[in-house]
């Protein structure tokens, strides 16, 4: 029994601390968003496809395969916006018109 006990304390503590830790978990507060030009401006970069790289792999088979990457690493990103109802709207997407496109409200086009 006293095993018992002491597993619901370890288990009350660890529960308490999450909820501790997870409280400081807010969204930013109002007037602090990015403005729509600096997202689209961060979406360019990271969605560059100016660097490119090609090289060829052998695989363990022998059989060569081209392999394609992009120097920032990201083929799309995610990007958030408040909806209408104030819970936070997502979309991925892979280019600044796709960002722009869903920043000002106009969702055809852009997964969600």
């Amino acid at each position: 029994m006293n095993g018992d006990l002491g597993r619901v304390c370890r288990t009350g503590a660890w529960v308490g601390l999450a909820l501790w830790v997870l409280g400081g978990c807010n969204a930013a507060p109002a007037g602090h968003a990015a403005s729509p030009a600096a997202v689209v401006e961060d979406v360019r970069v990271a969605t560059a496809r100016s660097g490119l790289q090609q090289g060829v792999v052998t695989l363990p088979n022998g059989e060569r395969m081209r392999r394609v990457s992009t120097s920032s690493g990201f083929s799309h990103v995610l990007v958030a916006r408040p909806g209408p109802d104030g819970k936070p709207a997502v979309s991925c997407v892979d280019s600044p018109a796709g960002a722009e496109a869903f920043l000002t409200g106009d969702t055809q086009g852009t997964a969600q």
